[in-house]
């Protein structure tokens, strides 16, 4: 079965968040697991649907990740816009794609989610959507102002669809939950996919056993936001540095600071004190992979996850993470690799930390255990999702 992908927003994002990551793994996957699908575009600007451009295109590359940028946001050039003014570049073939499944792998916006009615009725085919996670709802507090009462809406009008593919088990019951608390009764069957994992991109030396606790990096991989949980991983990390330990640790992930600014505020601080704190921002998958060579392990403090991709790809690199059990890391932790805390708190963490600083044969048990992790590749997920999708009847549309 054809697929036409809506990446109306990848499209036009230059940054590598998780939701970038996982829809430009996805393309490039179903490209060389089965029918090629087609990418398809909602032109604002032009008021209809059409295939990418070759500005597009390329930043619906994994390349993309090479240069990420420093926003979130959309951007359309000035010679898009006027494209879109002129109702100018190439409509799918429809024919072509007659009886192709709709897959909906964004968040999409409030703006394009009506016009799905349009495409599904060229397409034909069922149309799926996944699923990241419901963090907006659970924590409000964390969230950026406005983000809630559109969640809501988002959970509802994944409803419509004829079925939701979830990142994990958890994302899946948060979903459901959801659904009931806002009385929302006509819903579609929820399966839970795990994620694919990108494995590194060449062999990853391992640590040595003997590995210089002065020079040891400690690596943070993540969208610097509230729910992350930053604040407390700076806050353990000073406990540390006060009690005389030398390390570095290296935060690399796109600043929110409308949800993380006492995080932000925290660390500004301690560089100005002295410490070795090196805020990243986002960095290139090139630039990731050497990160993840020269640690010593990695922390990834989030109060709670649809999935947790930063844990699965520090083990697949032998490289052992300090990490909760909020969400789906219950899921992804468990197997060998993680040194687990009962709840990521300050306190909690900087006890994980001296651990692996300290204790080399816990730190080379828990590489051990890492480098026989396993977890599905994007063709495997891509395979799976496909296989899922082919087997969805068309819901009746009201």
């Amino acid at each position: 079965m054809p697929v036409a992908l809506d990446l109306s927003s990848t499209a036009h994002c230059r940054s590598a968040t998780g939701v970038q990551r996982v829809t430009r793994q996805l393309h490039a996957a179903l490209a060389e697991t089965g029918p090629v699908p087609a990418a398809v575009i909602w032109d604002c600007y032009a008021k209809r649907w059409r295939t990418p451009d070759a500005r597009e295109l390329a930043l619906l590359s994994p390349a993309a990740a090479e240069n990420p940028g420093a926003s979130r946001s959309e951007i359309w050039t000035l010679g898009q816009k006027l494209r879109g003014w002129l109702r100018l570049g190439h409509e799918p073939d429809w024919e072509r794609f007659h009886g192709a499944a709709l897959l909906a792998p964004e968040i999409f916006s409030a703006e394009v989610f009506p016009n799905y009615a349009s495409l599904r009725a060229k397409l034909g085919g069922p149309a799926a959507a996944l699923f990241y996670d419901a963090v907006a709802l659970r924590f409000p507090a964390l969230t950026p102002p406005g983000n809630v009462a559109r969640v809501e809406n988002y959970l509802r009008e994944l409803a419509s669809f004829d079925g939701v593919a979830a990142i994990s088990e958890a994302s899946r019951a948060d979903l459901l939950e959801q659904w009931s608390r806002l009385q929302v009764t006509k819903t579609p069957p929820v399966v839970a996919i795990p994620l694919g994992v990108s494995p590194p991109a060449t062999p990853v030396p391992p640590p040595r056993a003997d590995n210089d606790r002065l020079g040891a990096m400690i690596l943070s991989v993540g969208s610097i936001e509230g729910r992350k949980n930053h604040l407390a991983l700076l806050e353990a990390a000073e406990t540390l540095w006060r009690e005389g330990r030398h390390f570095r640790l290296i935060l690399a992930g796109l600043p929110r600071p409308e949800t993380a600014a006492t995080a932000l505020r925290l660390a500004a601080a301690l560089q100005s004190a002295g410490r070795p704190l090196q805020m990243a921002g986002p960095v290139s998958d090139r630039r990731l992979e050497e990160l993840y060579a020269r640690c010593r392990f990695t922390v990834y403090p989030s109060l709670y996850e649809g999935y947790g991709l930063p844990v699965a790809e520090s083990l697949l690199r032998s490289r052992p993470c300090v990490c909760g059990t909020g969400g789906a890391l219950a899921e992804v932790a468990p197997g060998g690799g993680c040194l687990v805390v009962p709840e990521p708190s300050s306190a909690h963490l900087a006890a994980a930390l001296r651990s692996l600083l300290d204790d080399d044969t816990l730190h080379m048990r828990l590489c051990a255990e890492a480098a026989r992790r396993q977890f599905p590749s994007w063709a495997d997920y891509a395979r799976q999702l496909a296989s899922w999708m082919a087997t969805l009847p068309c819901r009746q549309r009201t």
